[in-house]
């Protein structure tokens, strides 16, 4: 198999990749992509955000143990 049969296949494999996404985003209706907007991953992220919680510590409620041993078998 030579060097550029690798890279066509390459190629065609993200050019299918961006079809099928373009093809999803553009089938899903407009509510579920508002809805998704206001409820995703990244909702509540805006420059104008005044919350307070950009630039933030996150915190798991843990508490922080410091370095511990892992004592296994």
């Amino acid at each position: 198999m030579s060097i550029a049969l690798l890279v066509v296949i390459g190629i065609a494999l993200v050019a299918g990749g961006v079809g099928v996404t373009f093809a999803l985003a553009s089938a899903l209706p407009q509510d579920v992509l508002q809805r998704a907007q206001d409820n995703g991953r990244y909702a509540g992220l805006t420059a104008d955000d005044q919350g307070g919680s950009t630039g933030t510590r996150a915190t798991t409620g843990a508490r922080n143990l410091g370095h511990q041993t892992i004592n296994a078998i």
